[in-house]
């Protein structure tokens, strides 16, 4: 059963907004709006039930939007969740999901986990280019100036937006992170792109009678942590989550697991997949160390690229910096795409993170 959504409304956050810890101090109107000092539009948290319509809508026309911001998602993970929309002329034109945590008492506007990216979400502005620009400046900076008066604030925006000057302006810091992504607009040349390497592989794993089929979050889970204990390490993630969001994917036709099993039905690897009309994303993915040379990865890869293709121009491989994944991609015709995280959050914090590599 999926988790149930926290939505903090304007009446619930007209006392909690008053208090630097746990919110960014706007004013509520007697309407019932949380409205700006500094913009022309009108800024607000949305009802829960505006997330599954005007929210949604405007996913679903903006170039920041993703899986990981549609009701659906921010539903499944639970949580303390809420959007902070900002209308202008009495439409939705940009908002911004808001997901926290509170530890060791102070509450942390973060990153949810097995989501690539949140940040703000806009609306194509029509017309000349100054003009949209001059509305990105506009909504940017008033989502900036609000933010800032979180204490803890961490979230990595989507791709497509490389503007984050007003968060600059506004005391935040950056960072660029990069993901692989592959082009799927011509995917019956997938394997002509691809590395000779990698048709070696995908030819061996056929030549071992390896075949790829749906799988549940549970198996999934299984490879994760198979993987996980390989390096000493435990799932950051539990079989309850996965499942919370393995199941909301499903039920919206928006994702699914898939695994490779050979003969014997051993499971060589598995990998969790969400997608829209934008993008495709691999969002969770594990393997048996004692059959990785089976070439089996290789194989599910091709096999989530031709199928992310039916529902998306772009496969997204989700952001791993590290040097062996990037190869391995990058042997499929995978190049890397930047995208920005921005933060902000008191010194101690800061050194906290940067002794744990996490900036």
């Amino acid at each position: 059963m999926n988790s149930v959504v926290e939505i903090e409304t304007p009446e619930k956050m007209d006392t909690k907004l008053s208090e630097q810890t746990d919110g960014p101090g706007l004013s509520v109107s007697a309407g019932g709006d949380v409205s700006s000092d500094g913009g022309a539009g009108t800024l607000r948290y949305l009802r829960p039930d505006e997330l599954t319509t005007i929210w949604d809508a405007l996913v679903d026309i903006s170039p920041q939007g993703s899986p990981f911001v549609r009701s659906w998602w921010l539903n499944a993970i639970g949580g303390t969740v809420k959007v902070l929309g900002y209308f202008k002329g009495g439409s939705l034109i940009a908002g911004i999901p808001l997901y926290s945590e509170k530890r060791f008492g102070i509450t942390v506007y973060t990153m949810p986990k097995l989501t690539q990216t949140l940040g703000p979400v806009l609306a194509s502005s029509p017309g000349k280019q100054v003009a949209a620009l001059w509305q990105e400046m506009e909504v940017l900076s008033a989502f900036a100036k609000e933010l800032a008066k979180f204490r803890v604030f961490f979230q990595a925006f989507h791709p497509s937006l490389h503007n984050w000057s007003p968060f600059y302006w506004n005391g935040f810091s950056q960072t660029s992170r990069a993901t692989q992504v592959l082009d799927l607009t011509a995917p019956d040349k997938l394997c002509e792109r691809m590395a000779k390497g990698a048709r070696r592989h995908i030819r061996k794993a056929e030549r071992h009678g390896i075949v790829i089929e749906p799988c549940s979050p549970d198996e999934l889970w299984q490879a994760e942590e198979k993987s996980f204990l390989r390096q000493g390490m435990k799932v950051p993630h539990s079989v309850e989550y996965l499942r919370s969001l393995h199941e909301a994917a499903a039920a919206n036709n928006a994702g699914g697991s898939f695994a490779a099993f050979d003969g014997q039905r051993r499971m060589h690897c598995a990998c969790f997949a969400v997608w829209d009309r934008n993008r495709a994303y691999t969002v969770a993915s594990g393997a048996d160390p004692e059959l990785r040379d089976s070439g089996a990865h290789s194989l599910l890869t091709l096999y989530l690229a031709r199928l992310a293709a039916d529902k998306s121009p772009v496969l997204d491989f989700a952001g791993s910096m590290l040097q062996p994944v990037e190869l391995f991609l990058r042997s499929f015709g995978a190049v890397q795409m930047p995208y920005n995280w921005v933060m902000k959050f008191p010194l101690w914090v800061n050194l906290y993170l940067v002794a744990r590599h996490k900036i």
